[in-house]
């Protein structure tokens, strides 16, 4: 069965150690040799040190029929455990795409391709018919030009970032990636965040200057990994170009390394990484975190209210929430996911399909009919739930669900929620002898707000007197 492009990524990545993608860029002016010779010799020369293969195909079809033969003869040279992404930018509306696709996929038999999002889903999804091929989406070039168009702002957000939210929806993270040059770290920083589960193809090292350790800190993911980094001219036209390849390697891996170190010895692993970010501005921007003048359910006044229910207006949103929740719950022993109703039943849901464990959970209202069930969902007597709410403020309707589940005779010890209002719940839990963990607390909600610019500090400082009294 011939693998995928991301079952050869992953597992060429893991076996040469490299994150480094050999571009393959021919020139004329630079080239005395056969085209397809030339290619195969680069191939056989770097092999063992690449993650993955580039060809642009500008630089064939300059030689006309002679140069598409030579790609399709380069491409087969590459060994069959190491993918091949075209580079050809292709976008048409769908017949169109459709017949480009064949013609990277059936005729040259390419693992990948970059893609222009400019013509919308209908351009994009003849490509993804093919069983375990990939897209890497254009979204932010490296060219000096590109902010003119790239950069151009809607109501919300530039151009370049809504095509990351937008392409997300059109497949799954092994379908669709991204394109963001690494000549724009900060680009790469802000596409990162909003795709933090998303492959990205960030040229632009070496002849055009980007910096390396930039690069990998905007854009490598959590497990430092799900970044691409594509070299040409640089390694095709050395000396020796097996020796610039190994030290190209070597530079990312010591680059990695640095990240990694500077990663872990930051004490809590998630108020520093990107998604945290991304997800407290995506709260911000689909209504979850609101400020005006606002009665709680205690009657208390609020200059802020929080309302997780919105968060089911943005699947990518609910995604990245279930993603926070998936690392707090990572060390923790469970049996099931219990949420508490009826707002955390959409997290709980989105929580259970990300890291495929049961959901249970306690009615407000017993039911007076069939069953007469007071928690919905298989279990047995002894077994252990973790307790899911959206957000804790008092802690007291997560008591009261936690009685329900201990009365049927469940062990519950822990409790994840999204935010901690940081207003005496942790504390009421912990009197309760339960453990609370929070992906955020609000002053560090409130703090990225004022770091990204959507609020004031005049605001942050209102809110945070509410909070201490």
């Amino acid at each position: 069965m011939t693998k995928s492009f991301i079952e050869k990524l992953t597992t060429t990545i893991e076996h040469n150690n490299s994150l480094l993608c050999i571009g393959l860029d021919p020139d004329p002016k630079q080239i005395s040799v056969d085209l397809a010779q030339w290619g195969q010799t680069i191939i056989e020369q770097t092999a063992d040190l690449a993650c993955c293969y580039k060809p642009n195909i500008a630089f064939y079809e300059q030689y006309g029929s002679a140069g598409l033969e030579a790609l399709r003869q380069t491409i087969a040279a590459v060994p069959n455990d190491i993918p091949v992404l075209l580079d050809a930018k292709r976008g048409d509306i769908g017949h169109t795409a459709a017949a480009y696709s064949r013609a990277a996929f059936e005729v040259l038999g390419a693992d990948a391709i970059t893609v222009s999002p400019y013509l919308g889903q209908d351009g994009i999804a003849p490509f993804l018919a093919f069983s375990g091929k990939m897209v890497f989406v254009l979204c932010y070039t490296s060219n000096p030009s590109a902010k003119e168009i790239q950069e151009f702002r809607g109501e919300s957000m530039p151009l370049f970032e809504h095509v990351a939210q937008c392409a997300q929806t059109w497949g799954q993270p092994e379908q669709i990636g991204f394109v963001v040059g690494a000549t724009q770290p900060d680009a790469l920083a802000r596409v990162r965040n909003l795709a933090p589960d998303r492959w990205i193809l960030a040229p632009g090292i070496g002849a055009q200057g980007g910096d390396l350790t930039a690069v990998l800190s905007a854009g490598l993911n959590l497990q430092g990994s799900g970044l691409i980094v594509p070299v040409s001219r640089t390694v095709l036209y050395a000396k020796e170009p097996r020796t610039e390849a190994l030290a190209l390697r070597e530079e990312i891996n010591q680059a990695r390394q640095k990240w990694a170190s500077s990663t872990q010895s930051k004490s809590d692993p998630l108020s520093k990484a990107w998604p945290i970010t991304a997800l407290i501005e995506q709260l911000y921007e689909v209504g979850c975190i609101q400020f005006g003048n606002f009665t709680l359910a205690s009657g208390r006044q609020s200059p802020i209210y929080l309302d997780l229910r919105q968060i089911t207006a943005k699947p990518s949103l609910l995604k990245l929430a279930a993603m926070a929740y998936a690392e707090l719950l990572k060390p923790l022993s469970f049996d099931h996911l219990a949420a508490v109703p009826y707002a955390a039943l959409t997290i709980g849901t989105a929580i259970s399909l990300t890291i495929n464990k049961p959901l249970i959970y306690p009615r407000k209202e017993i039911k007076g009919y069939g069953t007469g069930k007071s928690i919905e969902g298989r279990f047995a007597v002894g077994e252990k739930a973790v307790m899911i709410e959206d957000l804790v403020t008092s802690g007291g309707s997560v008591l009261k669900a936690i009685e329900q589940l201990e009365a049927a005779e469940l062990v519950v010890e822990d409790v994840v929620v999204l935010i901690d209002r940081e207003q005496g719940g942790a504390q009421a839990l912990a009197q309760r002898g339960y453990r609370l963990h929070a992906a955020l607390k609000l002053t560090e909600i409130l703090e990225t707000l004022v770091h990204i610019g959507r609020i004031s500090a005049e605001q942050l400082n209102s809110c945070k007197l509410q909070i201490t009294n």
